[in-house]
């Protein structure tokens, strides 16, 4: 369960260099079970978002009652500590679930166009923002098998550019229970919903497989954020933070009390949150 796709020290020489790497069979059948269930059962209650004909819940490590633990898995906790060549990492209070589509190509770093001077949730100019080793890594816990059609597509390098067009993009084909950390500059895509056009596009250029929208709209994942103990990622967990909480429609200075003892899984293992320094 444990195999990785590159021992650590070269993992985090991975990340610096495309930006991105995948980690195999990190949770196990029961885990993958309890976790579908858990969010299947959440959205299905009712709760959470729609966002571009997806269902969303942010800072889900709060939200969903017994899902704490996925959000500080160790096999998560180990996998960002390896990519970011350190123990000492933060939580920045980012924690998605995600049911059905995700967005088109974009930056995590919440950079809305191209050259965007602002840089997103770092506010800072991108001559400044897009060099330099990773300081804050995402980790997507994928909860089903992928294909071309539903899978992560990533343009490696690009988390050192801020153009938000691809220049060589990349298919991540990963088996349920796989995971995949990448720097939240790095340009990426997630499933999409098909238009008749967009199977003459790169995205689906070359594919054997059929877009099949049931499959797409059941995809089921988890995303969590960590950076090391800068000023940068507090600056990206402020800003970040305030985007979940615009979402679900609860004010700036609203705290986020609920936490399903989140805060206590990662404490034990040596994780501490970005409030708290």
């Amino acid at each position: 369960m444990t195999t990785a796709l590159f021992p650590p020290a070269e993992l985090a020489d991975r990340v610096a260099d495309d930006g991105w790497a995948v980690a195999r069979r990190r949770l196990d059948a029961d885990e993958i079970h309890s976790a579908r269930t858990l969010i299947a059962a959440h959205f299905q209650a009712g709760h959470g978002v729609r966002l571009d004909g997806a269902r969303v819940q942010p800072a889900a490590a709060h939200f969903v009652p017994g899902l704490a633990w996925l959000y500080a898995h160790p096999q998560v906790i180990d996998l960002a500590r390896a990519a970011l060549g350190t123990r000492d990492i933060v939580f920045t209070g980012h924690s998605d679930a995600h049911h059905g589509f995700t967005q088109g190509w974009h930056k995590d770093s919440g950079s809305l166009a191209s050259g965007d001077p602002l840089s997103g949730y770092f506010g800072e100019s991108a001559a400044s923002l897009f060099r330099d080793a990773p300081e804050v890594v995402k980790v997507g816990i994928y909860l089903q098998d992928s294909t071309s059609v539903n899978c992560l597509r990533v343009d490696p390098g690009s988390h050192l550019r801020p153009d938000l067009k691809p220049v060589r993009p990349r298919q991540v084909l990963m088996d349920a229970g796989d995971l995949v950390v990448f720097d939240v500059r790095i340009t990426h895509a997630g499933a999409m919903v098909p238009d008749p056009d967009s199977l003459e596009s790169p995205d689906f250029a070359g594919s054997a497989d059929t877009p099949d929208l049931d499959a797409l709209r059941e995809r089921i994942s988890a995303f969590v954020t960590f950076g090391r103990d800068t000023q940068r990622t507090k600056a990206f967990a402020r800003a970040n933070m305030a985007r979940q909480k615009g979402q679900m429609g609860l004010g700036e200075d609203t705290t986020v009390a609920v936490d399903h003892g989140h805060a206590a899984l990662l404490a034990s293992q040596g994780v501490r949150t970005w409030e708290e320094n």
